[in-house]
């Protein structure tokens, strides 16, 4: 009996975690349709321009920035409010010319596939590398 009261324990808790195959199954969106609404692809060639248009909009939009690598061009950051929100943004240049950023998010432990919070990142983003390439004296 001594035995198998950690068994038990051991056992409940695994079936309270959800894995990351879970979490891709639990989805509302086909791959393609989650791929298609959290990835944009910009006319550019400078991946330093997009890292800093990733932060600055993250932050503009309310995130405040966990993580960002800029040798693996990545940034994660996180909302805190009545619902949590995080994302994890790429930036990984298409060839000599186009820069494709792909962004993924939680809300609240949960795959975000709403396309809205996506839609106004990727607005703020391109509004933000629009003004970095067209300064306004």
């Amino acid at each position: 009996m001594v035995r198998a009261i950690p068994l038990l324990l051991m056992i409940s808790l695994a079936a309270c975690q959800m894995d990351s195959r879970q979490q891709i199954l639990a989805t509302s969106n086909s791959q393609a349709a989650q791929r298609a609404i959290s990835t944009r692809v910009f006319d550019t060639a400078d991946q330093q321009a997009v890292f800093r248009g990733v932060i600055s909009s993250l932050q503009d939009l309310g995130f405040v920035i966990d993580r960002a690598d800029n040798v693996l061009g990545t940034v994660s950051a996180t909302r805190y409010g009545a619902q949590l929100v995080r994302l994890t943004v790429s930036i990984r240049p298409l060839g000599q010319t186009r820069i494709q950023v792909r962004a993924s998010g939680q809300l609240n432990q949960h795959e975000l596939s709403d396309p809205a919070p996506f839609q106004r990142f990727f607005e703020a983003l391109s509004q933000a590398l629009f003004l970095d390439a067209n300064p306004i004296d």
